[in-house]
């Protein structure tokens, strides 16, 4: 049994909703309709004890500041939830963007490492055989320290043979 079956118009039904929802945004709502039972009920000891229970419950102390300042009316409460909804929107945007920007900074330097271990493969080639670039290759894969592969561009012009670039890159990479 979910919050959609439970009876509408009943004071428990929206507590239970209000109480289970997990969707920030729908909180002001299902309070506005807790809000309504209570005020059809015309009880005000009862408001008070909902209100505890919101003060308490729903409302927890860390989002309203340090300052320990009066709960504010039921009906004021709505309204604070939708200026905290709007924050935690903003905050969960805002944390997302930066993680975006931050993957994509990564895959961008990932990029461009295997653009320069391709570049150097097809060095090796040129200077030495076409079989060269594939065995440079599964060597360069280990390899993502910018200084390292830059060495290895050092070493294609430097080493005689293609056995002495391998022999050199697998010493790096161990």
């Amino acid at each position: 049994m979910g919050a959609d079956d439970l009876p509408r118009r009943n004071l428990v039904s929206a507590l239970i909703a209000l109480e289970t929802n997990r969707e920030r945004e729908q909180a002001p709502e299902l309070l506005a309709g807790l809000i309504g039972r209570l005020r059809e009920m015309g009880d005000p000891e009862l408001t008070r004890v909902f209100q505890e229970w919101v003060e308490q419950v729903l409302v927890p102390r860390g989002l309203r500041g340090t300052e320990m300042e009066p709960m504010p009316r039921l009906e004021e409460v709505r309204t604070m939830l939708q200026e905290m909804v709007a924050e935690w929107m903003a905050e969960g945007h805002e944390r997302g963007l930066k993680e975006g920007i931050e993957r994509g900074i990564e895959r961008g330097i990932e990029q461009v490492r295997a653009e320069e271990r391709r570049l150097l493969c097809r060095l090796a080639a040129r200077k030495f055989t076409a079989e060269t670039g594939p065995r440079l290759s599964a060597l360069l894969e280990r390899l993502s320290d910018p200084e390292r592969l830059a060495e290895v561009g050092e070493w294609i012009i430097e080493c005689e043979t293609e056995r002495e670039l391998l022999d050199r890159v697998q010493e790096a990479i161990s």
